[in-house]
Parts: C-alpha cells; structure tokens; sequence
C-alpha cells in the first residue's frame, strides 16, 4: 500500500504566486530559461540558476548548486516563499488546452520507491542523478516535484471534484498558456485522501524518474531516524484517466556509414513507405511518419515485424530502435549516442523538418505510447526504451516545495 503524506509545505504567497509559477527546469535550455526568468520573482531563478551566472559557468557546475540556494534564501527572507503552518495535502489542477489535470501533491516515501511500491518504467542516467543528487542536497530541499500516476480512485475523484469548486489558494499562469491553481486540503479531506489512496496497490512514476531516484539518494545518505524530511520526496499523484500522453519523437543527426538512397531501400524491407503531400500524424499504432529529404512519408511496420511481439517490445519506440535505429543507422544505444535527439511531441512536427531542412539526416514522428501501456510495462517489471512518453501538461514549479530542514 503506498504512503502520501501530508507535509508543511513552502510555498509562495496568494500575491506573488503568478509571478514566482514557472515551467520545469527540464523542458527548456540555458537560453529559454533565461528569457522566461527575467522577472526576480520566477522560480527558475531557484531551478536554474546558471541564469543568473556568467555564460562561462556550465550549468551542472556546483556554483549553480551553491547559487540556487542562495536564491532560495532570498526568496523566503523578501516573504515571496512562506512556510505552510501544519501539513497537510493539497489539490493541484492545471488546466491546459480546455482539458484539466488535477493531482494530489503530497511526500511519497523512500521505502516505497525502494521495495517496488512505486513503480519505473525507464531506466535512468548516472550524470542526470547526480546533477539533482547536488540539487536536492545542497538546497536543502525537493524544489520539484516527482509525477505519479494510479489507477483511479472514486473516493479521490469526488473529494476532487468537491474541494475544486471552491475559490484556489494558489493559481498563475506559465508562458505556455496552461493555469496552475492550488487547494490546500482540510484535515478531515486530508485523513480521507490518504487513507483512499493507501488502499490502491501501487503508484507508477508517469514522469521524473531521476528526480525520484536523486531524492531517494539523498535521503539515504543522511542519518537516517524515524520521521526524518528526506525519508520523503515531493510527489503529485494524478489518477491515470487524466493523463494525456503525447508523441515522443526521434530527429537523427546524421547518416552515419549510410546514406538517404541506402536507406530508404533498406527501410522498405522493415515497413511499408507511402510519400505524402503533406505531413500526417500516424492514426495508430505500428506506423509512423518520416521526414527526409524534404518529404514527408507515412510509414508502417510489415506485420511480420510485429507478430508476435509482446510489451515493452511491441511499443512503437521498441520498433523503431530494433529495426530501423539500430540496424540501418547504427544508433545501438540512444541513451548515450550523441547521433539523436528526442523532440517532445508538444513542439510539433514543424520543428522535426526545420531540423533536417537545416541539415539533419531524418525525422521519425511517433505514434503516442498509451498509459495502459505504461502501466502494464510496469506491472511487468520490465523496462521501456528510452523517453517513450511525453506527458502534457508538465507539472509546473514554484507553487509547492519540500523544505528537508524539518
């Protein structure tokens, strides 16, 4: 059964909450951030603090480390970040694109994360962990939160749509248009949250698997004592009927020992390659769409490359890397080659053909990985490809944090 407790969170104030509210610290490079923090007030200046740091400075640098939790200091000590007076849950809604997302922002437990009662579907990256290991330890804190996912839940379903119909603590609004609004529960909603979602067997991490691996890091290189902070890590458990999963696709850098004639023949024997006029999403599974050479083309998996095949092999990412990735472009591990990039589906396919118009080699648009499939990968104790999913909204930053100093 797993754990969300309740905790006194920091927080910003009902005033400064638009102003502090910002898009996580993964989903831009130096120089986005860096356009999206110019107000003093913008949490990035917390989560990515290289913006306020010569361009000489690499991010990853434990001078970023060291200023972040000077920034955090400064925004409690000007009363833009106030510590919550008892714990407590809260609801987090973000409304994105007319659809909403609400989640309960609580502290999961290290324990669970451990013995397998939060669940992972991806592996993770030795250099990613310790640039949030030095983060989390040196802030002293869980700055971001960790996105959970369950198997819905009818008693946390009606306390959320009891609890949000009500005026929000906390709301802003991020540069990408979505709305961030926050409840705090009351004690008896709080008693009743958690004892809800105790009764569910498992929670699966949707998105922040390395944030969850750092914070249980952190916790386990303390001392450890009962009740202690960082025996928790900052979480938002959103039921899965809320999840929106988009494309997560490939844009490859160059040929390698191929070229696009080469190619293309080869491709022709691992699916079915049909020229479009225009770009088209992939319509379902076993297909996905190809930009190369100034062309778009509808593709799909022969269906003696699929027979057969079970989760997490049958997922559309597993094919292409198994047959298209690996074989004919020599990209045999994407989590280190330096030959690919990923392109969350939110940038659209503009951004995959101004890429290879610009001089990539070619662009594979994906056909979404469903949250069942998530599920059940997880269930299975399996793992799959790397950055098969991409969750919209992101969860944002800056309206909640973890503070580890009791």
């Amino acid at each position: 059964m797993p754990k969300l407790r309740p905790f006194r969170a920091l927080r910003p104030t009902s005033e400064a909450a638009p102003r502090v509210v910002a898009l996580p610290y993964d989903v831009m490079n130096r120089q986005e951030a860096a356009a999206q923090g110019q107000d003093p007030d913008s949490y990035l200046h917390i989560t990515r603090a290289e913006i306020d740091l010569p361009a000489s400075v690499d991010q990853h640098a434990d001078q970023v480390h060291e200023q972040a939790a000077a920034n955090l200091a400064d925004f409690i000590a000007r009363g833009i970040l106030i510590r919550e007076d008892h714990p407590c849950l809260y609801l987090y809604r973000e409304t994105w694109r007319g659809a909403a997302q609400v989640g309960i922002v609580g502290c999961a437990q290290v324990a669970d994360y451990q013995n397998g009662i939060i669940k992972r579907h991806e592996k993770t990256l030795a250099i990613k962990e310790a640039d949030r290991i030095k983060h989390f330890d040196r802030v002293n804190a869980h700055t971001e939160p960790v996105f959970l996912t369950y198997r819905a839940n009818q008693e946390i379903d009606e306390i959320t749509a009891r609890v949000t119909k009500e005026k929000p603590l906390l709301k802003g609004e991020t540069l990408d248009g979505t709305r961030h609004e926050l409840w705090p529960l009351s004690a008896a909603d709080t008693a009743l949250a958690a004892r809800a979602l105790e009764a569910l067997d498992y929670f699966y991490i949707a998105d922040g698997h390395h944030r969850s691996a750092s914070a249980a890091k952190v916790g386990l290189s303390r001392t450890q004592c009962l009740n202690a902070p960082w025996n928790e890590f900052l979480v938002v458990a959103v039921p899965d009927h809320d999840l929106r999963c988009l494309s997560y696709n490939r844009l490859v850098l160059d040929w390698g020992d191929t070229n696009p004639k080469q190619f293309l023949a080869d491709l022709a024997q691992v699916v079915v390659i049909t020229e479009l006029g225009e770009f088209a999403p992939p319509e379902k599974p076993g297909a996905f769409s190809m930009y190369l050479g100034g062309k778009w083309y509808a593709c799909s998996f022969h269906p003696a490359v699929i027979a057969g095949k079970e989760l997490p092999e049958s997922l559309d990412v597993s094919l292409l890397q198994e047959k298209v990735l690996a074989p004919l472009l020599g990209i045999k591990d994407p989590r280190i080659s330096e030959r690919i990039e990923f392109v969350g589906g939110i940038r659209g396919d503009g951004e995959l053909k101004a890429a290879v118009d610009a001089g990539a080699a070619c662009a594979f648009y994906m056909y979404p990985t469903q949250i069942d499939q998530v599920l059940e990968v997880a269930d299975a104790g399996k793992i799959m490809p790397p950055k098969s999913t991409w969750f919209e909204p992101k969860l944002g930053s800056g309206l909640f944090a973890h503070p580890l100093w009791g």
